[in-house]
């Protein structure tokens, strides 16, 4: 899984460095810029840099630095550099290097016939340590970017301009970007903010070491994670690797009961038990599922998804009490979510199941966060996620397209990459999957990876899918992550 710290860290870990290598440090990571471009200058245009068309917005920081050197190596590469400052200074060292070899606009030009005929943008406006949308003559060069019948090919520097680097939220003056060259390690804004960043690269520069000392804020799951997905072994039956109970569904909703446990049984191999209304639903669409009326007669199970489509009447209260008080992991969905919002009490006895060491999942979308919380998640859907894991000590499960997967202590974005998963019953579905998962092993790690195979299923359709289609799609998926072509 790949860390994702926040810039002050970031910034922490290159302190040593700096210490070290000084001014080397930004020639490094405009070293690596430079060949980013050339490279993505040959994907467009035959000879790369040579004969190219560059033009460096170039800001007052350290970005700014980062773009200037690079423009140098690239004219010497035989682009042609045009460099517009948009910041009240500029790097002075960069500047000097760079000298004669690029045309230098005057900062109240306007760049637009600069913009048009450039092969490639280096968007150098501001960095990490900016907050909110760009000013001055940094938004009136977006404006006019953004304002291209085509757009132009941007290179972001580390982020892309006026996009927030810990939450993604693009402020009204940003300027996206085609690429975004990054250093050290991914930040929130390469997750959150994917469709503003384009293809990201990362440059570890030494810097990725000294973070090795630093815990991650989050740790972005990749599709190559799911090979630790559970698998049998030579002696598992049909017990050994987590038998999982799934209460769900109602007379009004049968299909949420069998979407659920559709998601379970193509999820893992393990026995599937199923306990609620909807029982002869579910074993005529699979037969091969334990199905009983009532949870008492399901038999023994290491783990309980509970709540789609079930309803939030007095049964359902006392049921879903009843399981909270037992040791059973147990993943919480839909009318669950309804139910704890509303009574105390069980918002109780999921804090109080955390402080006994028993793992409860809560898998809310934004609405249902709502409920839960009083307030909306907000653009930091990381700290929400964690605010609430925290106050109910329990693991929250915050869904999106980029889906976060937080305790007090861990955090795991899972991006779709897609949002064909959002489709009536895809949460059904979702929780079959991770109540399979956590009865095979209940912890925030299993949540994430089961996240993970439903994000894969639904991308794997390819287009508009119902959530039937993507519980279709997850047995593929899952035999593709434990038996990967070799």
């Amino acid at each position: 899984m790949i860390p994702v710290h926040i810039p002050d860290t970031v910034r922490a870990a290159e302190r040593p460095l700096l210490e070290k290598l000084g001014g080397g440090l930004m020639r490094r990571a405009a070293h690596s810029l430079a060949v980013d471009c050339d490279r993505i200058l040959r994907g467009r245009r035959s000879p790369g840099a040579a004969g190219a068309k560059v033009l460096v917005l170039a800001g007052s920081g350290g970005n700014g630095g980062d773009a200037l050197f690079a423009a140098a190596e690239l004219a010497r590469r035989g682009a042609g550099v045009t460099v517009w400052p948009v910041g009240s200074t500029l790097h002075g060292e960069a500047s000097a290097f760079l000298g004669t070899c690029a045309r230098w606009r005057a900062p109240g030009e306007q760049p637009a016939g600069d913009v048009r005929g450039a092969d490639l943008i280096i968007d150098g406006i501001v960095g990490l340590g900016a907050s909110g949308g760009l000013r001055g003559h940094g938004a009136a060069a977006a404006r006019i970017i953004r304002g291209c019948d085509t757009g132009p090919t941007v290179v972001a520097v580390d982020i892309p301009s006026g996009v927030d680097p810990m939450t993604g939220h693009a402020h009204d003056d940003h300027l996206p970007a085609t690429h975004t060259v990054t250093f050290g390690a991914l930040k929130p804004v390469h997750v959150f903010g994917a469709e503003h960043c384009g293809t990201v690269t990362c440059h570890g520069l030494g810097i990725d070491r000294e973070l090795e000392n630093h815990t991650p804020h989050a740790r972005l799951v990749e599709r190559g994670d799911l090979a630790a997905w559970p698998r049998p072994g030579r002696t598992s039956d049909k017990y050994t690797g987590g038998v999982v109970g799934v209460h769900a569904g109602s007379g009004r909703y049968p299909g949420a009961a069998v979407l659920a446990t559709t998601g379970a049984l193509r999820a893992t191999s393990p026995m599937v038990r199923f306990a609620g209304s909807c029982h002869d639903a579910v074993i005529t669409a699979h037969p091969e599922i334990i199905g009983t009326p009532t949870i008492a007669e399901a038999g023994r199970v290491q783990a309980w998804a509970v709540g789609p489509g079930t309803g939030t009447g007095e049964d359902e209260a006392t049921i879903l009490a009843d399981l909270l008080a037992t040791d059973l992991p147990v993943l919480l969905d839909a009318d669950a979510l309804t139910l704890v919002s509303s009574r105390a009490e069980l918002a109780d006895m999921i804090t109080t199941r955390g402080h006994r060491g028993v793992f409860t999942v809560l898998t809310p979308h934004d609405r249902e966060f709502e409920r839960l919380t009083g307030t909306a998640p907000g653009s930091d859907r990381i700290a929400a996620a964690r605010a609430l894991a925290e106050k109910l000590n329990c693991c929250v499960l915050l869904k999106g397209r980029v889906t976060v997967v937080a305790t007090a202590e861990k955090c795991f974005l899972v991006d779709a990459g897609c949002s064909w998963a959002a489709t009536p019953g895809s949460g059904d579905v979702l929780s079959g999957i991770i109540g399979a998962a956590i009865a095979h092993r209940a912890d925030p790690e299993m949540v994430a990876l089961a996240a993970k195979v439903h994000g894969e299923a639904a991308r794997a359709c390819g287009g508009p899918v119902p959530s039937s289609g993507i519980a279709a799609a997850v047995r593929g998926v899952v035999r593709m992550a434990v038996n990967p072509i070799r």
